[in-house]
């Protein structure tokens, strides 16, 4: 007997009920309406196409802008009993006429593929063959170039209806002001007009916009004073490690994650996180798809999001559990520029993208004509220091290449480094008897290498660290701390890519839509940029509302808990902060940081309180820095 949707709900997802819209959504999808859900971040989009896979006969087809999500999703489905797969295009992978050949004949119920592959002829010509039931766009804001993520080859998804004219298309995402949501529905080319839009605002959450010279200190201030887990998003890999050294040395439970951690090392952290193990996860943008974890109390940024739809996606997985939870945004007055240098001055130029383009097909040495489909290695600094390149707009210019089907550009992880002695073999005795980890590296490494001392070697970090039992952290701190005390110096090889042609090598030709885009993209990160830099700095409208009207929901009224003028009449501190502050003065002198260790205030109130009492003439600032009492 075939089971309902609640049946499969029930058996498959563990829900007895549906989030909002969710059943809506896929009973507009069973009826064979092209349907557009803005759903937000921890809505249950996927749901809304998996669930409704189990009830049609046939295939959903899912376009999905990111491998890692697919590889997520496609886990997700096998371990609960739903055949799934996605179109590899790595080099070990299986031949696309293989895979092409298991999705026509073998009873997948999903399977992903990229916006890319749908620009490949081939690809269409055979995917005719399988027996597709739904069409599901994720992501769907990249086909808009008003939208946050704008991506050229999601432009050209509708050559699918041409060889579906009949099935339904289901189009999903977090975010999309009324502008996108149009040009999505004129892109699908959607024969009806569903829309289902929760609503963006969150009634538990408080936008929280602090004014702050020391990021550091004032974020470990607010870990401290609030309970429950959070997430404290970064703009660099470097930013989310040094973040948690510092937080674990004055004693806050924390950990880094980021695209460089190992599958593995992801697991294991994602896990420590989710059972409370550790409290705080210092992340990149790479934390946070598929992850669902209802309790967590406290977002911080360190810098500004790239736009405003991002972060409003990052604050999303806040609070998912209903209950008061705060969003707190680390500003100081350099960072709106700071903004502009990183995703505007290396946006590449036209004449930047031709000499890139010509630069790599002459490094490989292509033809014309030629190149399509054939595997190639690049050594990224190789090729910039031959060509003279800088190499943050030649990485974009590569990026904008595979965004547009131009090449296919994966990264190739290295897993060895070059390791290097400087010190003498009695030096080396002398220090492995101190038994550290870092002494037992040194002892390895003259053990196992006879030509250690004469020469670089190359040794593998994971048989490294197998051997001695340290985790990857523990020898990247002790192989760091011998050459912070010379004896040794280690350098990791160039970053590599994977780079496979997608179309033949036409100078005139193959860049054109590459350069009539990037026009587009320019505009659009230009206009993304001013409006987040506006949003933080504007500080007599209720951020609420400013996210609601960015977009197109009409707000009820103000939220009466951020932090703009309009908002918040008292400034956020712990309870009898003044009396707190004035005793502690008493006590003994305090510089601003020793009071950001011993009390819980905003920035502005702490400087307002000061200037306060200075003019009162009931304390003095030291040559020190420090604030002392006077008054009697």
């Amino acid at each position: 007997m075939r089971m309902n949707r609640h049946e499969l709900l029930k058996k498959f997802w563990g829900y007895t009920t549906f989030k909002p819209l969710q059943e809506e959504i896929i009973t507009s999808v069973l009826e064979g309406k092209d349907t557009l859900a803005l759903l937000p971040t921890g809505g249950g989009k996927s749901l809304c196409y998996q669930l409704p896979a189990l009830l049609m006969e046939g295939t959903v087809l899912v376009v999905s802008p990111l491998i890692a999500l697919m590889e997520d999703q496609v886990k997700s489905l096998d371990s609960k009993g739903i055949k799934a797969m996605y179109f590899e295009s790595h080099p070990k992978s299986l031949s696309l006429s293989q895979q092409l050949d298991n999705c026509i004949y073998g009873n997948y119920k999903v399977v992903y593929t990229s916006p890319e592959r749908l620009t490949n002829e081939h690809f269409l010509q055979q995917i005719a063959h399988a027996p597709i039931s739904l069409i599901a766009v994720d992501e769907a804001h990249c086909i808009s170039e008003w939208g946050h993520d704008f991506r050229p080859a999601y432009r050209k998804i509708n050559k699918i209806r041409v060889v579906f004219p009949e099935l339904p298309i289901l189009a999903l995402t977090a975010s999309a002001t009324p502008k996108v949501v149009k040009d999505i529905q004129a892109q699908l080319a959607f024969n009806s007009s569903q829309l289902f839009q929760q609503s963006f605002e969150r009634p538990n959450l408080a936008y929280k916009i602090w004014k702050t010279e020391d990021k550091y200190n004032t974020l470990a201030q607010i870990l401290k004073y609030h309970s429950g887990s959070g997430i404290v998003y970064c703009n660099t890999r470097r930013q989310t490690e040094h973040l948690a050294q510092f937080l674990s040395r004055i004693g806050i439970s924390s950990d880094f994650f980021h695209g460089g951690v190992s599958a593995e090392d992801k697991r294991e952290k994602l896990e420590q996180w989710q059972q409370g193990t550790i409290r705080y996860m210092m992340a990149t943008t790479a934390f946070g798809m598929g992850i669902d974890k209802a309790d967590v109390r406290t977002i911080i940024h360190m810098q500004l999001p790239e736009t405003l739809e991002h972060y409003y996606q990052e604050t999303g997985r806040v609070g998912r559990d209903g209950k008061a939870a705060k969003a707190f945004l680390l500003l100081h007055q350099g960072d709106a520029e700071e903004l502009k240098n990183q995703f505007l001055r290396y946006l590449p130029t036209a004449q930047e993208l031709k000499a890139t383009y010509k630069n790599l097909c002459n490094f490989f040495q292509i033809a014309y004509g030629e190149g399509v489909d054939t595997l190639f290695t690049l050594d990224f600094d190789r090729f910039c220091d031959r060509y003279e390149l800088n190499k943050r707009t030649t990485l974009n210019c590569l990026e904008q290449f595979d965004r547009e089907g131009i090449i296919s550009l994966n990264p190739v992880k290295e897993s060895y480094m070059r390791v290097k002695s400087k010190c003498s073999p009695a030096q080396a005795t002398d220090f492995i008897a101190h038994q550290n980890a870092a002494a037992q590296l040194l002892e390895l490494l003259m053990r196992q290498y006879p030509y250690f001392f004469s020469e670089s070697v190359t040794i593998e970090p994971s048989k490294v660290c197998s051997s001695l039992k340290l985790s990857k952290e523990r020898f990247k701190d002790a192989i760091e701390q011998l050459q912070h005390r010379g004896f040794l110096q280690y350098t990791i090889p160039s970053a590599h890519f994977n780079v496979i042609p997608q179309i033949p090598r036409e100078d005139q030709y193959t860049l054109k839509s590459v350069l009539e885009n990037s026009k587009v993209l320019y505009r659009q990160k230009k206009h993304k940029i001013e409006a987040m830099i506006a949003y933080a700095f504007e500080s007599n409208r209720c951020k609420r509302n400013l996210i609601l009207n960015y977009f197109g929901s009409t707000p009820s009224g103000i939220c009466e808990k951020c932090s703009s003028s309009t908002c918040s009449h008292d400034l956020e501190v712990e309870h009898d902060f003044e009396n707190k502050l004035v005793q502690l003065l008493k006590a003994t002198p305090h510089s601003i940081l020793e009071l950001k260790q011993k009390l819980y205030f905003e920035p502005l109130a702490l400087q307002i309180s000061l200037e306060r009492l200075l003019n009162q003439q009931k304390i003095k600032q030291s040559e020190t820095q420090k604030y002392y009492w006077i008054y009697e």
